[in-house]
């Protein structure tokens, strides 16, 4: 006795299989990217008005690194930007007078997180709009 199996739609299965990463990269590109451009406009906003230095040198950069990847970097280059992130600890000349702290302004990091968060949901919601199931939370 002998079984035969016939699988039909085969190659068009394969060939969407073929072109799934290339679909799911075009699309988180432009998650990846929104996101990014949505943490460094948060972060624009939160930082003081005083100069402007601290915001004027916020910067997304978009990483293209292939085929199979979406990337993008929020940084700023203001030399103080850490400083004024973390803050700093009270200072004393050499005759010992205080010189004051600067207290932490937590704009960078909080901004980042939250918009990282939102960027997972939508990554999640991504890949099961393409059929996939994903299971687990950021």
């Amino acid at each position: 006795m002998s079984s035969r199996v016939v699988w039909n739609g085969l190659a068009e299965l394969r060939e969407a299989l073929r072109n799934l990463p290339a679909d799911l990269t075009a699309e988180a590109s432009h998650v990846v990217e929104g996101a990014a451009n949505a943490a460094a406009a948060d972060i624009k906003a939160g930082y003081p008005v005083r100069t402007g230095n601290l915001r004027d040198h916020v910067f997304v950069s978009h990483r293209d690194k292939g085929r199979f990847s979406a990337g993008a970097v929020v940084k700023n280059t203001a030399k103080h930007a850490n400083i004024f992130e973390v803050g700093t600890q009270a200072r004393h000349n050499s005759l010992g007078a205080n010189r004051g702290s600067m207290p932490p302004g937590h704009v960078f990091v909080p901004a980042v997180i939250k918009r990282r968060r939102i960027m997972y949901e939508q990554l999640k919601a991504l890949l099961e709009r393409h059929g996939l199931k994903v299971s687990g939370d950021a």
